[in-house]
This record gives C-alpha cells, structure tokens and sequence, in this order.
C-alpha cells in the first residue's frame, strides 16, 4: 500500500474569474447551485434549462458531484456518452438479461464458490483463456497463463478450473454474448462515441449513475451539447471545490471522531467486527496494515494508491452486499482508515456507503456502539458540504424508523447517546422475545406498551404517535408482492 499527502488545495485553483470567485463562494451553498452559477455564467444557458437543473434531487446532485470529482479523460468520456442515453439504455438492458441469466448459472453452488465466480469474473479475459479447451486446463498450463495475472486470483482461477469448468464456459458464454451485443449496438456510432463507451465499461460505478440518473444525465448531455467547452471548465471548477469540501469534512470527522475516545474506541470494535462479519471481505481484519515509513504528520490528509478491478458490469455487483458495489475494496478501505506503524489508526477517509449501511440495518450495533452512532447522527446534522456516504444511508434509515423514535430522539444532547444504546436494547430484546414473527406475534409498539418502565427513553413515542390498529390482512392481497428493501441482519449478539 502507497500513500502520499495531498497537496495543498488553495494551489491548485486556475486563475480565471469564475472560478476565483469560487474560492470565496459560501460552503454552505449547494454543490449544484455552483455548478448552475458556473454554467450560466460562462455559457449564459437558458433560465428553462436553469429552472430544470434547480429541480434535481440530491441524489443526482450528489451524482453531478460524483461526476465532477474523475479525473479529465473519464470526465470527457462521460459526457460524451451523456450525449447519447439511448446507448446507456441498450446497455441497462444488456446488463440486465446477462446478470439474471450469470445469478442462475451460480444460484446451486455454495456461497463461498460464489464469491470465487464473482472473484474470478472480474477477470473475463482470463475466464476466456481457461476456457478455449474443451476439459479444463491442466495445472501446468494454468502456471503457465496465470503469469501475466495478479497472484490474488491465481488461487480462484485454479479452483474455478478444477471444479466448476463447466460453470465458467457458461459464464464465459455470457460475457461473450454480452460484449457482442454491446458492440453491435456501437457499431453505428462515430469512433469517438465508441470510444468513450469502451472506457464506461471499465467504470460500471459511473456507468450506474448515469442509467440510474436518467433525467440528469439527458440534461448535462443537453447542455454539453450547447456548450462543451464551458462545461467541461464548470466540471473542472467543480472538481476543485468538492475536492476541497470533501477535504474539510473528513478533516471535521476525523477531528471530532478522536476527540471522543469512547466513540474512536467503539469505531475501532465496529470495524472489526465488520471485517470478521461480513461474507465479501476477502482480507482478513490483519492484512493490509501499512507498514511503510511513518507520516510526518497524522493531522494531513492521506490518500491511499491502490488498483482494484470492478466486478464486471454485465454480471453485476454480488448480492451479498446491501448497497452498490462494484470493487470487493479490503475492510480498511471501507471503514476509512487503517494501522500504520505501532498500530496507530491512520483515518484516511469516511466509512463506505456499505458499511455504514452494515452498521445502521443491525439493532444490535445501536446497543454495542452508542458512542459512535452518535458522531455519526453528529456528522450528518453537523455543517457537511458534500454527499458523504452516509448521507443516503442514514437518510433513509432516518426516514424507515422516525414514526418509532419520540420526538427528542435526534436531539443532539448529552443524553442522545443514552437513547441511542436504550433503542438498540430494546430492539434486540423484541427480536429475541418474538423470534419468527407470524400474524400472532406482537408488534414492537405493542411490545413496548407492555414493557414501557424498561425504556423510559422510548415510552414518550406512546403518546406522541399514538399507533394505528392492526389491519387484518385482505383475503385477495397478492400472493407475490414486491419485498421491501432491507439487508439482511445477523442475529444479534449480546457482550
């Protein structure tokens, strides 16, 4: 593992007006209200086209923020191929059919043989080298192709070969006719065009935003097709004061979070857990500590330099993970920090979007990790300037579980924390009451009626919402409905 300092922001700024009316732009304005001053400013688009860019969400705002944060020729590429959704529609659909077809070929074998099929699947070109022969390669001609390949997979390629041969011809296949379709539908474009969707198949995260934020993505192709040149420059502006917000609010995190010992030491205990807990992580909670020479100062910003394969596009992300995730990143990487020399935590950055969705659809870490669940609710209502990871996640959680909390819940007091490890008792008191739940089981609201005096904390939610009357399920309800999204939980465990 490589790091480096990152240099000093202020350097980094072009001279030209506009953007050194950025430097001093108020932080705390939307990041896309910047990129609306930028484009019209320079461009002088239309107050329609203004008026529809102020509407986006803010999660397409935080894809524009995504978007602007790539470096210049994948920038250029993904505006490139927002001038042509149609593509990136045929695309969707490709992905679509050739991922439900690769998770059937791989539902009837154990998930740890899953994991090496998707392990193994970030690699097609050697999938396709293995299965050229008709019955699987001998080891000595696996030695001999796995040379020129990293020594992390050598151990599943060999496996995958010797027991699922078979299996992976059936995948090769997919992939293959994936790939055809995918170029025939490029054949009647120009070589730029083609171009810039060859590198959109090596990104399939950015691939995802913009098939996942359609309307944005017809919009910023509308406007670059006006005017690309300003709009790669507002891009360009964009990149640097995200890039710098991005670098106050981990410095604000960081701060914060070790000003707090009993948060900073439940964070260590949370990540561990998540290292050891979670069936994708492919390190182990001892690899991948830094043990390179010591930072002249923990208090700069470090940026870690490491390659990583994504998974490939037309399988898709695995199932295992409860959020989007394209690279099978190392515990560190997801937690944000590592141990560098003398076991010194090395904060490099803000937790992933799946582990914090790891930490929040778990009752029991409210209960084990009060203190950071705390900094966490802090970070989230404190003064950010960008879409953190946490932003969608705890927004959503937010939004599932208000109806249940009092309405002091999310106080930021001296006593939130002791709310915060209350409600994490209380739900794993009910799932360990309840069990399998069936149509007899008390719900928690009425769990917590009958044992109010236990969770003085939660009680005053009785009176302030009171609940609605159990609703007697229809006789003609569909028999298929639409599962609600939540990941899965394990069981909760006590200390």
């Amino acid at each position: 593992m490589h790091i480096s300092r990152r240099d000093d922001v202020d350097d980094c700024f072009p001279s030209a007006t506009p953007v050194a009316f950025l430097k001093y732009f108020d932080m705390k304005t939307s990041l896309l209200s910047v990129l609306v001053f930028l484009i019209f400013f320079i461009s002088k688009t239309s107050a329609q086209d203004k008026n529809i860019l102020n509407g986006l969400s803010e999660e397409e705002q935080n894809a524009i923020e995504a978007i602007a944060l790539y470096p210049t020729k994948e920038r250029e590429a993904i505006l490139e191929a927002s001038l042509h959704p149609e593509i990136l529609v045929r695309m969707e659909n490709i992905r679509s059919t050739t991922e439900t077809k690769f998770k059937e070929n791989i539902s009837g074998i154990a998930e740890a043989d899953q994991k090496k099929i998707y392990n193994l699947s970030r690699y097609p070109d050697l999938i396709t080298k293995i299965c050229v022969v008709g019955n699987g390669r001998s080891n000595a001609e696996m030695t001999d192709i796995l040379q020129s390949y990293p020594e992390g997979i050598h151990a599943d390629a060999l496996f995958a070969n010797q027991n699922y041969f078979g299996l992976l011809r059936e995948v090769n296949n997919l992939y293959m006719g994936a790939e055809e379709a995918f170029q025939t539908v490029l054949s009647a474009y120009p070589e730029k065009v083609r171009e810039a969707f060859r590198q959109l198949d090596q990104l399939p995260g950015v691939t995802s935003i913009l098939t996942d934020n359609m309307k944005m993505t017809v919009l910023l192709g509308d406007l670059y097709g006006k005017q690309p040149v300003q709009i790669m420059h507002a891009l360009d502006s964009l990149n640097v004061v995200v890039a710098e917000q991005q670098a106050n609010e981990l410095k604000d995190w960081k701060q914060k979070i070790e000003d707090d010992p009993a948060a900073m030491t439940e964070f260590e205990n949370a990540a561990e857990e998540f290292a050891n807990d979670e069936p994708y992580d492919n390190s182990g909670y001892d690899d991948d500590v830094y043990d390179g020479p010591l930072p002249e100062s923990y208090t700069e910003r470090v940026v870690v330099h490491e390659v990583w394969r994504p998974y490939q596009y037309w399988f898709g992300w695995p199932s295992w993970y409860a959020d989007e995730c394209w690279y099978p990143y190392p515990w560190w990487y997801h937690s944000g920090f590592y141990y560098g020399p003398g076991h010194v935590i090395v904060i490099i950055g803000l937790p992933s979007n799946v582990f914090f969705n790891w930490h929040f659809y778990h009752d029991s870490h409210f209960y084990h990790y009060p203190h950071f669940t705390d900094q966490v609710i802090r970070h989230y209502y404190g003064p950010r300037h960008t879409g953190s990871h946490m932003q969608p996640v705890f927004k959503r959680w937010e939004e599932d579980h208000r109806s249940e909390l009092p309405d002091n819940w999310f106080n930021d007091d001296k006593n939130r924390v002791n709310r915060i490890r209350e409600y994490g008792k209380f739900k794993m008191d009910y799932d360990k009451k309840v069990g399998v739940k069936t149509e007899k089981s008390p719900t928690e609201r009425e769990y917590l009626q009958k044992h109010a005096d236990k969770y003085p904390t939660l009680k005053p939610v009785l009176t302030e919402k009171p609940g609605s009357p159990r609703t007697p399920p229809k006789k003609d309800q569909d028999k298929n409905p639409v599962p609600e999204y939540k990941p899965v939980q394990n069981n909760p465990r006590e200390k």
